[in-house]
């Protein structure tokens, strides 16, 4: 009978202890007010990151109220907003060097001004000193007509050299340009493939013409690799055709844009491809 006492009083002090062990390592997990968002946006050649927490307006008056006018703002909410370059870029007519920064704002009621700052450690914008800053530029807010419930940042007006970043929030957006080393990037890569083997395969050739074209540089040239990018390809494709006949178009040739576009018609219908099918009858059409 002893034997079983102690047996069951060993046995209630390994369940307490288990308990005990489960209590301290238990977690519940809830939403947060201000859920994390990031974003990642390819501009040209240059990849951007924007890493962020999302408060929500719940009613309350921001900007001139939780938002003061005239603080410095971590620019969302808990640790501050992150914002990561690939390249060194210009932003908001500021150079700024490629790494990962963090963005400060001070909003006003006319004017705003955007800080990319050197140090990302600290929380929100505790501690903050001008001596880190990396760049300063302003900014004009816009009143937006439909109310934007949670933060959000946001990269538009994408371009091969440029884009838009925006800070919309309650009635309020904010924008900046950002411009990217996209020309210099190609046309370094050009440079170092002329005259080599690996130049004159077609994909690298037509990659080549239709950046010219898009780039509005020196659409002779640009038709030159692209007409012989198709010709080199042992299956050249219908948008291939498609690029040579806007390139046509565009030089004033519309007799061999005709027979471009009637070329990518054809590929285009045997590859039941009707999107091509419309522009090429599109470029036809316009001739």
């Amino acid at each position: 009978m002893k034997s079983h006492r102690i047996l069951a009083k060993r046995l209630g002090a390994f369940l307490l202890a288990s308990l005990v062990t489960v209590s301290l390592h238990a977690q519940l997990r809830t939403p947060a007010a201000s859920p994390h968002a990031h974003v990642k946006q390819m501009v040209g050649l240059t990849e951007v990151e924007i890493d962020y927490s999302r408060p929500s307006v719940k009613g309350r008056e921001i900007f001139g109220g939780l938002v003061p006018y005239g603080n410095v703002w971590r620019t969302g909410a808990n640790q501050p907003t992150k914002i990561t370059f690939s390249d060194d870029v210009v932003l908001g007519g500021e150079s700024v060097e490629a790494g990962t920064y963090a963005l400060y704002t001070i909003p006003a009621e006319d004017e705003w001004t955007i800080i990319v700052y050197g140090s990302t450690e600290l929380w929100g914008s505790f501690g903050y000193d001008s001596k880190n800053d990396v760049a300063r530029f302003t900014a004009k807010p816009q009143k937006l007509q439909t109310a934007v419930e949670s933060f959000t940042i946001g990269i538009d007006d994408l371009r091969n050299d440029s884009a838009s970043i925006y800070l919309d929030w309650d009635h309020t957006r904010v924008a900046f340009k950002l411009e990217v080393p996209t020309e210099s990037k190609v046309m370094t890569q050009i440079d170092e493939l002329k005259g080599t083997p690996e130049f004159d395969k077609p994909n690298v050739l037509f990659s080549a013409g239709t950046y010219y074209h898009a780039a509005g540089k020196d659409l002779k040239q640009a038709h030159e690799w692209v007409s012989e990018a198709c010709e080199k390809s042992e299956s050249p494709a219908f948008w291939m055709y498609a690029a040579k006949a806007r390139i046509e178009v565009d030089l004033g040739k519309k007799k061999m844009a005709k027979a471009s576009a009637e070329k990518t018609l054809e590929l285009a219908t045997e590859a039941g491809n009707g999107d091509y099918q419309k522009i090429a009858k599109d470029i036809l059409a316009s001739l």
